[in-house]
């Protein structure tokens, strides 16, 4: 059983559509909103993101950047955080993580989708010699 939920992990962390996918269908029957839907499935597919990321970028080119991405990703919180500040406006928490996080999850998007076609592209060259 354990083997199940290892295999299921994997592929939902190496293919995260697929879980932002059911996500949104699963949130958007729940909150009857698909915007509310979307914005939750985008918040619980950040966490799959994270490691999706540096774990397609070794699989492609064999570079580990995991430690590179989680310091991106402070130094990201902490610039979002002084611009916040700057604006004058005082600091909310909970506004600003969720900013933070929904931005994560465009870029970590970018950047998979980046490294997917590029790693592919690459495997596809090497496998037919060019």
């Amino acid at each position: 059983m354990a083997d199940f939920f290892y295999s299921a992990a994997g592929f939902l962390i190496a293919f995260p559509a697929v879980a932002l996918l059911i996500l949104f269908i699963f949130f958007t029957r729940l909150y009857k909103d698909p915007s509310k839907g979307f914005s939750r499935a985008a918040d619980f597919t950040t966490f799959l993101l994270l490691p999706a990321v540096p774990a397609v970028l070794a699989a492609f080119t064999g570079y580990r950047t995991g430690f590179y991405l989680a310091i991106a990703v402070i130094l990201f919180a902490l610039y979002m955080t002084y611009r916040e500040r700057k604006t004058g406006h005082d600091l909310e928490i909970g506004p600003l993580l969720r900013k933070i996080w929904r931005l994560l999850f465009l870029i970590l998007s970018a950047a998979y989708l980046a490294a997917f076609i590029v790693g592919s592209g690459v495997m596809i060259a090497d496998y037919t010699g060019g």
